[in-house]
């Protein structure tokens, strides 16, 4: 039995996730399938850490160790083989935060930032309603196993917008894409001739799995670092995202001054005391638990297709390179969105559905997978029920 064969209830831990899905799905006694975070224990390296300190007793402010700075360093040198600069790397609260800060310090209102799609919404959200930037998009095509850039599409957009900024998702979300070197390559070969800067959102970095590796965007295409600016966190990796610890590799001394200055102006520098607790327990000690989880969460994967193949044959199914996300194509369905959606849940699965990730993604399902075999196996024969009904 695997240690991820636990299930911990959630309800009543002011969850997003569990004690969130009646008001989002209007309805009680629902397996929640949508927002990503996993529904598995933290390692306990990270229980111990936290316990150590709680024993302390004495929370006052506190300062970002050169210790947190060495755990980052040595994991990406481990896990990606990225050789990071410790002079390059600022801490922020989060990564939808750090594309907020990014987009506000390399572009002003009205610029135009292009994007693919279908995107992690967020990414809409801190460009256009927030910041009053412009998003162009690029739909990504949609192979029928996988998602790929439309390099084409790319440079049109590229040639003719006036582009100031390129936000990737890499790992890609909502699609489960892990991208490969010749591809990255390609769409930094493309930003350099129109001189646009690229962020490149590495969250899911360690969740690629295991036949395939990470290609950190600097490490593909090392000539362009001084404009690209990478985004990672151990949040997704190891279920800790309310403890609001991410971390920004910035090579550009630029870039960097001007990314502390926003910092400086909403006093947001620094990580708060258990952010900093869990990197480092994490990056130090948390290997063997994120090996288990990938094995974990590929074999989540091949129940769910497996399953669909045999219930569902009209689905599509990416296939799984990276995250705990599968991208499901619901197309040859009859009934549109709303009437599948509405049927999902109603069947008793909350689900996200590809509309809101953007262009080209109607009809699509996001469907989180990081959840004990019995809650998945609940789930999804709510899901398989929704379908066919």
């Amino acid at each position: 039995m695997s240690q991820f064969d636990e299930v911990i209830p959630r309800l009543g831990t002011n969850s997003e996730k569990w004690d969130g899905a009646e008001t989002l799905f209007g309805k009680k006694d629902i397996i929640p399938m949508w927002v990503a975070d996993m529904d598995f224990k933290a390692p306990e390296a990270v229980l111990n850490a936290f316990e150590k300190r709680i024993q302390h007793g004495i929370f006052g402010y506190t300062k970002s160790e050169a210790s947190m700075t060495k755990a980052v360093i040595e994991w990406n040198k481990t896990r990606h083989d990225f050789l990071i600069d410790p002079s390059a790397i600022l801490f922020n609260s989060a990564v939808v935060p750090s594309i907020s800060l990014a987009v506000r310090a390399l572009t002003k209102p009205s610029d135009k930032v292009l994007m693919h799609s279908p995107i992690y919404p967020p990414f809409f959200k801190v460009t256009g309603n927030e910041t009053k930037r412009e998003v162009v998009l690029s739909p990504l095509k949609f192979t029928g196993t996988r998602l790929e850039m439309d390099f084409a599409d790319m440079e049109q957009k590229l040639a003719t917008n006036d582009i100031k900024l390129f936000l990737l998702c890499n790992p890609q979300n909502p699609g489960g894409i892990s991208w490969k070197k010749e591809e990255l390559t390609k769409l930094v070969d493309l930003c350099e001739r129109y001189n646009v800067p690229i962020v490149s959102d590495e969250i899911h970095a360690d969740l690629v799995v295991k036949h395939l590796v990470h290609t950190p965007l600097v490490k593909a295409a090392p000539h362009y670092k001084n404009q690209i600016i990478t985004l990672m966190a151990p949040t997704k990796t190891f279920n800790l995202a309310a403890l609001k610890v991410s971390y920004l590799i910035i090579d550009n001394p630029e870039y960097r001054a001007k990314f502390n200055e926003l910092q400086q102006y909403v006093h947001s520098p620094g990580i708060n005391e258990f952010g900093q607790i869990a990197l480092e327990a994490a990056y130090n000690e948390g290997s063997a638990w994120l090996d288990e989880l990938r094995d974990y969460i590929y074999g989540n994967f091949e129940y769910v297709k497996e399953e669909l193949r045999k219930n569902c044959p009209e689905i599509g199914v990416t296939e799984l390179e990276a995250t705990y996300l599968m991208w499901l194509d619901a197309r040859k369905l009859k009934k549109d969105e709303a009437a599948l959606y509405q049927d999902i849940i109603d069947a008793g699965c909350g689900v996200q559905m590809g509309s809101g990730f953007g262009a080209v993604a109607d009809k699509f399902i996001r469907l989180n997978i990081a959840c004990p075999r019995e809650t998945l196996q609940k789930g999804v024969q709510a899901l398989i029920a929704g379908i066919q009904k």
